[in-house]
């Protein structure tokens, strides 16, 4: 996903941001100022499996996640300003700039399971922030 983002796409319309690949199980979201992939959202359910450093990242309890969380906000706090750490969104996503992902949650039943958010560099220092980051409300609405 890493070499995807950040690619420029063709017959893209002006102003759009959000192209649903339901059969893949991935939400894909693009940048309005330069019309390229900037933001990739896996569902949980039927998404594809992705790991990051041996870790399945789709489908968790994110309670699962807490520990591998910690840890990688840890090795970030190197990071340039802005992309160090670990964010927390307005609506308790949790986010590590440094990666570009976001960790957010998907409904299911009774429980809500990990529906990870790729971004873009350009997009990551702000990438939990669902009032005035770059990632379209409609992700911010899906859960």
């Amino acid at each position: 996903m890493a070499e995807a983002l950040g690619k420029p796409i063709s017959g893209w319309g002006p102003g759009s941001q959000w192209a649903p690949f339901s059969s893949l199980g991935v939400d894909t979201y693009y940048s309005r100022e330069n019309e390229k992939l900037a933001a990739i959202a896996v569902d949980p359910f039927y998404g594809p499996q992705v790991s990051y450093d041996g870790v399945r990242l789709v489908s968790r309890l994110p309670s699962e996640l807490n520990p591998w969380v910690e840890k990688s906000a840890e090795s970030l706090k190197d990071m340039p300003q802005g992309l160090n750490g670990l964010r927390i969104g307005l609506n308790g996503e949790v986010g590590l700039p440094g990666l570009g992902l976001v960790l957010r949650c998907q409904q299911n039943g009774d429980h809500v399971r990990t529906r990870p958010v790729f971004v873009a560099p350009e997009w990551a220092e702000s990438c939990t922030d669902s009032r005035e980051g770059s990632i379209p409300q409609r992700e911010w609405g899906v859960y």
